[in-house]
C-alpha cells in the first residue's frame, strides 16, 4: 500500500477524515471496517509510530514479545465456550457470538518490522480487551477503549479514533455526547490506574483463567456501573 500521509499529507488525512465523518460508526455503511485499519497503515512511516514502538519497548514484558514476535495461536469458539463460565475463554466466546462479530475480520498485514508486528498483536488481541476492560463493542464503547489505551500506550491510532469519535457522535448521535464523555473519562483513569500492560499479555495462555483472577493479577479495579 503506498502510504497517503508521505505521498500528500494533507489530501490523504482529509481523505480518511471524510470517510470517518461520513459514517454513523467507525465503520462503513456496509459494515466493512477497512477504512479504520488502512487510515492506521497509513500512519506506519510517522513519527507517533515511531514513537509509540520506542515507548512500548521500554517496558521490559513487552519488549519480549517484540522479540519473539508473539501472536496469540488460532483459537476455536465452540473449543472456548465450552470451557467453566467466568473463565476468560467462556465470557470471550459467548460476547463474540452473541453479538456476532467475526473474530478475525482485522486485516492482515506482513510481519516485516517491529512497527508492522505491533500492528498485527493490537489487531489479533484487540478484542479480549474489550472483555477484560469491559467496554461494549458499540461505538462507544469503542472509543472508552481507545482512552484506555492513551492511559496505558502511546498508539496513535488510539489518539485518532477518540478524536474522530468525538465529531462524529457529535454529529450523529449528540444524545449520547454526555455517556460518550463518561466512557473517555472511565477508560483514561482505569487505563492509568491499571499497572499491568494489556498489550503486554500472551493472551492465548489466559483462556482457562478466571477473569476477576485477570483482572486481579493486572492491578485493574472496575467499578459497577449503575
Amino acid at each position: 500500500m503506498v502510504n497517503v500521509i508521505t505521498c500528500n499529507p494533507n489530501k490523504g488525512l482529509l481523505t480518511y477524515i471524510i470517510k470517518f465523518l461520513a459514517s454513523s460508526t467507525l465503520k462503513t455503511d456496509d459494515g466493512n471496517a477497512d477504512p479504520v485499519f488502512d487510515f492506521e497503515d497509513a500512519l506506519d512511516q510517522t513519527e507517533m509510530a515511531q514513537l509509540a514502538v520506542n515507548e512500548l519497548k521500554k517496558n521490559p514484558e513487552v519488549n519480549i514479545l517484540f522479540q519473539e514476535r508473539w501472536l496469540p495461536e488460532p483459537y476455536n469458539l465452540d473449543q472456548l465456550s465450552q470451557l467453566p463460565e467466568g473463565t476468560l475463554g467462556h465470557v470471550y466466546a459467548h460476547k463474540i457470538r452473541s453479538t456476532g462479530f467475526n473474530p478475525h475480520f482485522y486485516k492482515k498485514v506482513p510481519v516485516v518490522d517491529d512497527i508492522s508486528y505491533l500492528k498485527m498483536l493490537w489487531r489479533s488481541t484487540h478484542d479480549i480487551y474489550h472483555i477484560v476492560a469491559e467496554f461494549d463493542t458499540d461505538e462507544i464503547g469503542e472509543i472508552g477503549l481507545q482512552a484506555f489505551f492513551i492511559g496505558q500506550n502511546p498508539i496513535p491510532i488510539s489518539a485518532m479514533i477518540i478524536s474522530f469519535g468525538l465529531v462524529m457522535i457529535s454529529l450523529y448521535q449528540p444524545n449520547n455526547f454526555q455517556y460518550l464523555m463518561s466512557e473517555v473519562i472511565r477508560g483514561y483513569n482505569l487505563g492509568s490506574q491499571t499497572s499491568g500492560k494489556l498489550i503486554a499479555q500472551k493472551w492465548d495462555q489466559y483462556w482457562d483463567v478466571q477473569l476477576s483472577e485477570i483482572r486481579a493479577k493486572l492491578g485493574m479495579e472496575i467499578e459497577a456501573r449503575g
